[in-house]
C-alpha cells in the first residue's frame, strides 16, 4: 500500500475524531403539525363555549436520554396560518418553549378566524430532570422526569 492510499483514511479518521458535535443549548427538530380541521368552527367565537365544550390545550412531553419528544394538542392558531415552527431555550432549570409562525402573506393580511391544530416536535440536548416550563411566555409551573419519562399538562 502506498503512502497516498493511507493518507486519506488517516485524515478522515483524524477529522472525525477531532470534530465536536456538541452545541451549546437545546436544539429543536422534527417539527410538524396538523392542518385546521375543515369541519371545525372557523370564527373568532371558537372559545365562546355556547353549548359546546371548549377544547383545551394539552401538552405531552416524553423523555429518552437528553431528547424530549413533545406534542401540543389543540394549540390555537389563525385559520390561514403560515408555516409553524418551535424554538426553545434552556437557561439553568428554565425550559422556554415558543411556537412561531413564518408569515406567508408579506402584506400582513390575516384571516379573522381561529382553529386548533396539533404540533409535534423534538428537543435535543436537554440537560436536567426538573424544569420550570414556559410556553409562549406563559409559566406552566415545574415539571419533573424523575419518577416518569412522560409528563402531561392539561390547561
Amino acid at each position: 500500500m502506498n503512502k497516498k492510499s493511507l493518507f486519506l483514511p488517516l485524515m478522515a479518521l483524524l477529522f472525525l475524531t477531532g470534530c465536536s458535535t456538541a452545541e451549546s443549548g437545546v436544539s429543536v427538530g422534527n417539527v410538524h403539525n396538523t392542518e385546521c380541521p375543515h369541519s371545525s368552527t372557523r370564527s373568532t367565537q371558537v372559545d365562546s363555549g355556547e353549548g359546546e365544550e371548549i377544547p383545551r390545550l394539552a401538552i405531552k412531553l416524553t423523555r429518552q436520554g437528553n431528547t424530549i419528544s413533545g406534542e401540543m394538542v389543540n394549540y390555537k392558531v389563525n385559520c390561514h396560518h403560515g408555516e409553524l415552527y418551535v424554538d426553545c431555550q434552556q437557561t439553568s432549570r428554565m425550559l422556554d418553549v415558543n411556537v412561531r409562525e413564518k408569515i406567508l402573506d408579506p402584506n400582513g393580511n390575516r384571516a379573522t378566524c381561529l382553529c386548533r391544530v396539533n404540533i409535534y416536535f423534538t428537543l435535543y440536548d436537554v440537560e436536567g430532570d426538573t424544569f420550570q416550563l414556559s410556553l409562549d411566555g406563559r409559566n406552566l409551573g415545574e415539571i419533573s422526569f424523575k419518577d416518569s419519562n412522560v409528563v402531561e399538562i392539561n390547561l
